[in-house]
């Protein structure tokens, strides 16, 4: 059977000593440094996900300012096209009259050419039927 002696007595206070020495000198410094450990790395992350925040704001003001910086440029550049457009329009409106108004003078010009072509042709024919006409003439005398 089991002896409760003195040793046994002695061997328990001696564990309770190792107890509270243990408790004292490792287990409070262990605990309190994985504590602090925590803290800083809770405050760390604390940090962090604040200065993403931080970063998603001043992203979303940069690309809010970049749209009012870009509508001024695109409301230039789009009246800028317009304007070409305009412009190429009535250049090409100017072309298409100048041409209407050669394409008449040169219409007016083969008429003209082909009047006197004609004329010129009219008279030859009188002119060889005249002279078919003398020679047929002196012939039949």
């Amino acid at each position: 059977m089991i002896d409760f002696n003195y040793t046994l007595l002695l061997q328990f206070f001696n564990f309770l000593l190792l107890l509270i020495l243990l408790n004292i000198f490792l287990f409070k410094p262990v605990l309190k440094t994985i504590n602090k450990r925590e803290g800083t790395i809770g405050s760390a992350f604390k940090k962090a996900k604040k200065l993403k925040e931080d970063v998603e704001g001043l992203q979303k003001q940069y690309e809010e300012k970049a749209i009012e910086l870009k509508k001024p440029i695109i409301q230039h550049k789009d009246s800028i096209i317009t304007e070409a457009h305009n412009t190429s329009m009535r250049i090409i409106e100017k072309a298409r009259e100048e041409l209407t108004e050669e394409l008449t003078r040169i219409k007016k010009e083969i008429e003209r050419d082909q009047k006197k072509v004609f004329e010129s042709l009219m008279m030859e024919v009188d002119r060889l039927s005249m002279e078919a006409a003398e020679k047929i003439m002196k012939r039949s005398l």
